[in-house]
């Protein structure tokens, strides 16, 4: 039990440092874009969503979400400073992480394709719900990406599965 949840935890700790330090991120500034990089806490998410069910995806998304949350600030016209918006991936994660444990029976965790598509509209989802809800509590980011992300985090996606995969069959 204890070595599951220490796997765990630094699997998200991991996987917030790898986001954190924009590990294999493309640079198209050059072009007249931006930085795209994979989220691998949300890979990190549905990956144990899928292989523990919706309590495991429900706990380990509201962690995970809480540490994407933690480097988010807001800046305020009215009082000149930075704020955190707390909660906004938190609750994102959140519902990613259950409703893909409730449906992981219906899901073929093994084969490529579905997992690239699993990640990509997953991906794509989270990003519209955090842009709607940080849209809400602020203000709408114009430049807020939603393809380039979910395509790279999809190509990815596959090959952070084999090693999540890895890590959690030397643990059972």
């Amino acid at each position: 039990m204890f070595l599951n949840i220490a796997v765990v935890a630094l699997g998200i700790l991991l996987s917030f440092f790898l986001k954190g330090i924009n590990f294999l991120s493309l640079n198209f500034e050059f072009m007249g874009g931006g930085i795209l990089y994979p989220d691998f806490l949300l890979i990190f998410v549905i990956f144990f969503a899928l292989r523990r069910g919706e309590f495991s995806g429900l706990w380990i998304g509201f962690v995970a979400g809480l540490l994407e949350d933690s480097g988010l600030l807001s800046f305020s016209d009215k009082t000149g400073e930075f704020l955190p918006v707390i909660g906004t991936h938190a609750l994102v994660y959140c519902l990613t992480g259950f409703i893909l444990g409730k449906i992981n029976r219906l899901i073929d965790k093994d084969r490529v394709p579905t997992i690239v598509l699993l990640v990509f509209g997953t991906t794509l989802a989270e990003r519209i719900l955090v842009w709607l809800l940080l849209g809400v509590l602020e203000d709408f980011n114009k430049s807020y990406s939603f393809l380039g992300p979910a395509v790279y985090t999809a190509l990815l996606s596959p090959i952070w599965f084999f090693v999540l995969g890895l890590v959690y069959k030397m643990q059972e």
